[in-house]
């Protein structure tokens, strides 16, 4: 019944999107939206020869006290996200793993709103919230952490420009850096993940350089969240775009986890550690690359133990402008090391990553202890239409588990963990909305204790106002 009614609803939903989507393209407003939606940017109202319309473009650059006090924006988001799992565990009875015989059905809904008053050029307050809840069929399905928050806050800070290449952002904040491998307010999840601190950031030419001390804000679904005091976060990340072809990133992390020792876990708790990186990107003559990696080291402080790490990945691509639906493709290989025995803890920490993109929309793969050659491909088969493809092959770097995104199925100390294809089709409704269709299945290794393969079909539509 739940799937049903599911789609049904996101229809209405589409047609409403379309009813209240009367723009043109190509439209600036399309890029308005960032992934953080501080960053946003509607400098396209001032244009004069602007002539579009996008729902929510009323409540933008509003002046305060007749331009007196600057300018504000209100704007938000609508999302809904319609779920069939089977073989990916969260049923109420909590013995029962991934990889099992299990089935769940369920919407998830969120509604995301902003107010950001930008006072002049050295002063702005921002503030953002959020409501994440979840629907059922009837109570067979187990909420994760990341699906429901009652409202709350995701934004709650001052920038102040402390010279003309310098300001701070202190407060509530999200965080989101290159490509999301290591640290990101991880969009997919129904709620999202932010932080309490204080953020240094230095524009200057070609140099975009943030030094920010946060602690991580753990989702508590019926109250207001609160800083974890144990869980410190904290870096620089400086990215340089002064290359013709390419551009780079440098940054350097640590990450203090002062809870109870945990041996068991994957990566354990109690530790102090470190992870330094690189990450170069470009793209010429239709030609694109990236690589990104970097050590990790510090102390497991409950074992008396080193923590000794790293990870990298390297892709090729290319860019087939010529050819129908115009293709790009893509071939990566992704490391990242797993525990061996011996005087140390090896397994990669993954930090605060956008997990869900890169290891398989199934999550049954975290970055650590796993290496993986896959394969991407984009394209267009219509104006409106983009069609993603992704291919997995998961092999353990050493014969301890791979942790999964929740919920780690049990394990044997093979190697072969098994291979996943992904799947997912995008419309655009119109520059402010979209609907997406997808589908995964992940085939399980002989490293992989489970009855069942996972199978995953979604369905979302989204509207930014």
């Amino acid at each position: 019944m739940i799937r049903c009614c599911a789609l049904y609803g996101l229809t209405i939903l589409m047609g409403f999107s379309v009813a209240m989507c009367r723009a043109q393209q190509p439209n600036p407003c399309a890029l308005s939206h960032k992934p953080v939606f501080y960053a946003n940017d509607f400098s396209y109202l001032d244009d004069p020869n602007y002539d579009g319309f996008c729902l929510g473009d009323s409540l933008k650059l509003l002046p305060v006290q007749d331009g007196e006090w600057g300018t504000i924006d209100f704007g938000g988001q609508l999302r809904a996200r319609y779920h069939h799992e089977q073989g990916m565990g969260r049923v109420p009875n909590a013995s029962v793993p991934r990889f099992e015989d299990t089935q769940t059905d369920f919407v998830l809904n969120r509604v995301r709103l902003y107010t950001n008053w930008q006072v002049n050029d050295g002063l702005r307050f921002y503030v953002e919230g959020i409501y994440a809840d979840v629907t059922d069929d009837g109570g067979q399905y187990a909420p994760r952490p990341i699906d429901q928050n009652f409202g709350d806050f995701l934004n709650l800070f001052t920038d102040v420009a402390l010279t003309d290449t310098i300001k701070a952002r202190v407060g509530r904040q999200e965080l989101l850096y290159g490509n999301q491998r290591l640290i990101s307010p991880l969009d997919w999840a129904n709620t999202r993940r932010t932080f309490d601190g204080g953020n240094l950031l230095y524009r200057d030419g070609d140099w975009a350089v943030d030094t920010f001390y946060t602690y991580l804000v753990p989702v508590i679904d019926n109250r207001l969240d609160e800083p974890d005091g144990d869980q410190q976060f904290y870096g620089t990340y400086a990215t340089y775009s002064g290359f013709e072809y390419f551009g780079v990133d440098l940054y350097a992390l640590g990450y203090d986890d002062e809870q109870p020792f945990n041996a068991n876990s994957p990566t354990a708790t109690d530790f102090s550690i470190y992870t330094t990186g690189v990450r170069i990107f470009g793209e010429k003559d239709n030609w694109l690359w990236e690589f990104e990696g970097g050590p990790q080291f510090g102390e497991y402080h409950g074992a008396n133990l080193d923590h000794r790490a790293g990870f990298a990945t390297a892709g090729i691509g290319r860019k087939w402008v010529d050819e129908p639906w115009q293709p790009t493709t893509w071939l990566y290989y992704d490391y990242a090391s797993g525990n061996a025995a011996g005087d140390a803890f090896n397994g990669f920490n993954q930090l605060f990553p956008l997990g869900h993109k890169y290891f398989g929309f199934i999550d049954a793969v975290q970055r650590s202890n796993i290496q993986s050659p896959n394969i991407l491909l984009t394209c267009k088969p219509g104006p409106k239409w983009n069609l993603l493809m992704w291919y997995w092959h998961f092999t353990a770097d050493t014969a301890a588990p791979v942790p999964s995104i929740f919920n780690t199925p049990p394990q044997n100390d093979l190697k072969h963990l098994g291979d996943e294809l992904d799947v997912l089709l995008t419309y655009t409704i119109c520059p402010s909305s979209n609907i997406a269709y997808g589908w995964s299945h992940f085939w399980r290794g002989d490293k992989i204790i489970g009855t069942s393969d996972a199978d995953f079909l979604y369905a979302q539509w989204e509207l930014n106002f």
